[in-house]
């Protein structure tokens, strides 16, 4: 029998062997990892800051709600949102 998946997010340690991969661009100042939910990604003289999070359970608000809750991840890199 198949193992059913925890409600609410993946066990940390399932979610490091799926991150665990070698990035191998070099513009890559910060790639993938267990609570890393931005990448940086050097563009020569400045650098980007991307981000994607999916909005679940909002139905009221969802576009304040997507706002907030990126700009919050992308602060956490020590990037300003624009």
């Amino acid at each position: 029998m198949a193992e059913v998946l925890p409600v609410g997010k993946l066990p940390r340690e399932w979610m490091r062997r799926l991150l665990d991969y070698p990035i191998s661009d070099p513009r890559v100042r910060l790639g993938p990892g267990v609570g890393l939910d931005a990448a940086v990604v050097e563009m020569g003289d400045r650098c980007l800051v991307v981000k994607a999070d999916p909005i679940t359970f909002a139905t009221e608000a969802i576009g304040w709600y997507a706002v907030q809750i990126n700009a919050n991840d992308i602060a956490t890199t020590g990037a300003v949102s624009r």
